[in-house]
Order: structure tokens, then sequence, then C-alpha cells
């Protein structure tokens, strides 16, 4: 039985060795040797699991630990930048990575490996498809100036909301101390670009802007 576990756990760090390969090349911070840990840690867990609570009927109680420890280590690999997010696919990859170890601890061989390559379908070939789908939009800075008060700003942005566009960034400037300048970087349409235009023209709380 101990060479079947020994098995498991090395099938468990090829599958998240295969997906730590995808987010190193990728330059992300959960890479190679993190998913390789966390798949066989989690596989690890799972048969420790899986043997200690056989005789009291009580298997799952590790198991269940197992899935909140990795929901740190995703929440470790989330950046906010501005107002966007940043991480939130590796902080998924972790999440499946986990996912893997623990079918493999348990010996579910030929699942583990079809999720394993409908993960790596995902991250290797749907972003091209992605980034064509972002194309299909625009990015645009606009730079606004309004009253240097955040009641101001709220209201700048709930412009943006109101019209379906995102904004992805925004920075702030002052030339004057009653003034805010805010850099708003969107990602627009050219329709939805005519409708912030003239809601922003009309907008009191906007003394000047240009995009």
């Amino acid at each position: 039985m101990q060479e079947e576990y020994i098995i498991r756990i090395l099938l468990a760090a090829l599958a998240g060795g295969a997906i730590g390969l995808e987010r190193a090349y990728h330059d992300k911070s959960a890479g190679f040797r993190t998913m390789i840990l966390i798949a066989t840690g989690s596989a690890f867990f799972t048969i420790i699991s899986d043997v200690v609570g056989e005789p009291i009927n009580d298997n799952g109680r590790i198991a269940a630990a197992v899935v909140s420890g990795v929901g740190f280590l995703g929440a470790g690999v989330i950046i906010k930048d501005g107002i966007s997010i940043k991480g939130l696919t590796t902080a998924a990859s972790i999440w499946m990575v986990a996912s893997l170890g623990m079918g493999m601890g348990l010996g579910m061989y030929h699942l583990v490996g079809v999720i394993t390559g409908v993960i790596l379908v995902v991250l290797w070939l749907l972003p091209p498809f992605e980034r064509y789908i972002d194309s299909l939009h625009e990015f645009l800075t606009f730079c606004i100036v309004i009253k240097n008060t955040d009641k101001q700003e709220e209201k700048v942005l709930d412009l943006f909301a109101d019209a379906g566009i995102r904004v992805v960034h925004i920075r702030r400037s002052q030339e004057k101390s009653t003034e805010r300048i805010l850099h708003i970087k969107a990602k627009t349409t050219p329709a939805k670009r005519t409708v912030i235009g003239k809601a922003l023209a009309n907008n009191k709380s906007v003394l000047r802007f240009d995009a």
C-alpha cells in the first residue's frame, strides 16, 4: 500500500508541475516549484486524512482543512493595482492544483489526468482568444479636472459606471489646491466613448476634460 501512496504523490507532483511550468513560463508569482509543493502537499494530506479517518469514518476533516488552507495561498498572489485586480488566474490555478493533488491522493488517476489537460488548454490556448476579444474594445485615458473633493470624484466614476465603461486604472494629480486631476484609463468602445463624452460635458462636477 505504501508503494501505491508514493505513486499517487509522484503523479500529483507531475500534474502540479505541468501547471507550474505554464505559470513559470508566463512569469507568474506561483510557478513551477510552488505548484509542485501545493499538489504534493494536498495529495499527502488527503492520504493522511484517508488513513487516519478510516477507523472512525471521518476521513474528510483534514481534506476540508486543505481546501481552507489553500485559500490563504491564493489570496497571497492577488494584487490590487489601482482599482484593478491582478493575479486571479494564478489564484484559481493554485486552487485547481490543490484539487488535483487531493484527487490524486484518492487515486482518481484518469479524472485528474483529464482535468489537468483541461486546465492546460485553458491556460495555454484561451489567452489568444481572450486578447482577440479585448482587441474589440479600446483603452482610452481620460484627463478630467474636478473640484478637489472625494464626492466629486465619486460622481465622475458613477458616470463611467452608468455608461457601462470599465475603469481599469486611476491616477490623481494636482496643479491647484482646489482642483483634482483624474487620469482615468478605461476600456470602452466608440459608441460608449460618445456617451461618456456627452455625460462629462453635461455634468457640473466636471470643470474640464480631455480624452
